[in-house]
């Protein structure tokens, strides 16, 4: 059996303290003191991180009715809050050395049980999928080497919702606002099938051309039934790749993207090859690999 202690603190730690000094935000009362004890709480507990049970272990100034009333304070923004520590963490953390930097998105749902919860809803992915009840979110990931940072979430309300906005709104808002570390010369943008649309691929390379400093591209998981450049089908292509093992796939999508992006001529693009495209193309053309 594994015992977990737990000791009551009293005051907060001088490095907790300094660190949120540079906390944005205009707070009224003692907010801003409350959220550091709630944040500070969330990393040390070990057990079940309900505020009832958080309070146990801080002053009795600090009570689960006042991180109750932080909650639901609407003046202060929550991903102003998580932009800022998300901002603060990639800046001490190690540069990759090819300048690359990975921006995922990525949807999910928590359960739930309470009915009267104002988000919660009830749903499936597909008709494959089980029925859910809980909350839908959106992350977005910033990705180098062996890092994976969340830097952005949003919350997708249920369609009933005055503020209702789709997934692929939420995505591009949150990358619309995210502002890359100064290292990162190369920004792809990347996820499944979900945020293969023709607006998030739009937003990306408007970004591309607004951005000075570093390029953007995309990599999006797609539809069989689009189509490419040249009005050919993409399940056509597909359904013809081999069946074999996972390395044998591999090596034939490797020519397949090398035929398609070095040898065959597009006529949307004048009867040219990609990679001729590519070579000597204008900022704010960037080819982008569908997958």
């Amino acid at each position: 059996m594994v015992w977990l202690m737990m000791m009551l603190f009293t005051y907060l730690p001088a490095f907790v303290t300094a660190y949120f000094q540079g906390m944005p935000g205009v707070w009224k009362s003692h907010h801003r003191m409350t959220l550091c004890w709630l944040i500070f709480m969330q990393a040390i507990h070990p057990g079940r991180k309900t505020l009832q049970e958080m309070t146990r272990w801080t002053p009795g100034a600090i009570t689960a009715w006042r991180f109750s009333r932080l909650l639901k304070a609407t003046y202060w923004n929550v991903h102003l809050i998580v932009s800022w520590m998300a901002q603060d963490l990639i800046a001490t953390l190690p540069p990759p050395s090819n300048g690359i930097l990975h921006l995922i998105g990525d949807g999910s749902q928590a359960d739930k049980r309470g009915a009267k919860n104002p988000v919660a809803q009830k749903g499936r992915k597909s008709k494959h999928h089980p029925w859910f009840f809980g909350i839908r979110f959106v992350l977005l990931i910033a990705a180098w080497d062996g890092y994976r940072i969340p830097v952005g979430f949003r919350l997708i309300l249920p369609k009933r919702h005055p503020g209702y906005q789709n997934e692929n709104a939420l995505f591009r808002e949150m990358v619309s606002e995210f502002t890359p570390p100064s290292w990162a010369k190369w920004v792809i943008v990347s996820g499944d099938a979900a945020y293969g649309s023709k607006a998030n691929m739009k937003m990306v390379k408007d970004r591309d051309q607004a951005d000075e400093e570093r390029r953007w591209g995309f990599v999006f998981a797609i539809a069989r039934t689009w189509k490419t450049a040249d009005e050919k089908m993409i399940k056509n292509l597909v359904t013809h790749l081999p069946r074999n093992t996972p390395r044998e796939a591999v090596q034939q999508l490797g020519h397949f993207f090398i035929r398609y992006n070095e040898h065959r001529q597009h006529s949307s693009l004048g009867y040219q090859t990609p990679a001729m495209v590519y070579a000597g193309k204008a900022k704010g053309t960037f080819p982008s690999i569908l997958i």
